[in-house]
């Protein structure tokens, strides 16, 4: 089995399992977590932007929230924004409708020869550019001020599991709730009728983003001797597959990968399998690999 259909199932079971994990605690009660935190007892993985939110509302400390936090951060310094593919719902909500966006409706990216650098200063330029990172800094700002996590109360995450648990209630415990209409039009809005709310207003992906930019493993490697358009063909179809439209042959490949989900789809079409996702970081395009055989999930050899 390739690499990239075998990254496919993995993220459909861990999604699976977030998501069964999320509702029973809610359907049932189980005391395992919430639409915004999984745990039990004192300990919980809050989610990075909720924790913030609680902590700028309240205005003080809570040892074990920041430890939640810190936990989560490092999970995201090592992976970036995998949750977005591996747990969020809501991509999978947006292909049962099909509202993906086009690649000729992604955002346009700047090429020229000030991005090519990298290090610091490129990562902040291309954070400044998305329009994630400033809907993140209103949402915070906003919840600093009103004293309530605003984003909380619209976050199609927890509008996905507290629509699932709304109807569970109502089917189930016969309970009628307001929730039951509020939560999946909300849901509705965000996801379906606007188009680009994950590439451009989800300031979850925009608080990953700054993670992404450090987060080195993992990420997808182009074997520049069997790719088609390393060797001057007009091929595309790594940037078409990739949900956030990365082009891995681009000057700034590597300021770009900052937001990959490590979702996989640039591995599965490759057309001559030269796209694979490794464990340890390198250049976006390299020479001398080989192609791909059956293997582990992830690769782990050198660049």
């Amino acid at each position: 089995m390739r690499q990239g259909d075998r990254i496919t199932k993995a993220r459909a079971v861990t999604l699976g399992l977030v998501f069964v994990a999320v509702i029973a605690s809610l359907a049932f009660d189980l005391g395992i977590g919430t639409p915004s935190a999984l745990g039990i007892g004192q300990f919980f993985l809050l989610c990075p932007l909720g924790g913030l939110e609680a902590l700028l509302a309240s205005k003080a400390l809570v040892p074990v929230t920041l430890i939640s936090l810190a936990v989560v951060g490092a999970f995201a310094l090592l992976f970036g924004r995998a949750w977005c593919a591996w747990g969020c719902p809501a991509p999978a909500i947006r292909r049962f409708f099909r509202r993906e966006l086009r690649p000729e409706e992604a955002p346009a990216r700047a090429c020229s020869a000030a991005h090519e650098a990298k290090g610091l200063a490129a990562s902040l330029r291309h954070l400044v550019r998305d329009k994630r990172t400033w809907a993140l800094g209103v949402v915070l700002a906003a919840t600093f001020v009103a004293g309530i996590p605003l984003f909380c109360l619209v976050c199609p995450v927890g509008l996905t599991f507290g629509t699932v648990g709304s109807l569970w209630h109502l089917i189930v415990d016969k309970q009628v709730t307001a929730s039951v209409v509020v939560f999946p039009v909300a849901l509705a809005v965000e996801l379906v009728l606007y188009r680009k709310w994950c590439a451009n207003l989800c300031p979850i992906a925009g608080l990953l983003n700054v993670f992404g930019q450090l987060a080195r493993l993992f990420r997808p490697h182009v074997d520049a001797s069997t790719c088609l358009r390393a060797g001057g063909g007009a091929c595309t179809a790594c940037t078409s597959a990739c949900a956030e439209h990365i082009d891995l042959h681009a000057p700034d490949a590597a300021i770009q990968l900052g937001e990959c989900t490590r979702c996989g789809e640039c591995v599965k079409h490759c057309p001559t399998g030269s796209v694979r996702i490794k464990a340890k970081s390198g250049d976006p395009v390299a020479r001398g690999e080989q192609p791909e055989h059956v293997g582990p999930l992830f690769q782990q050899d050198e660049i």
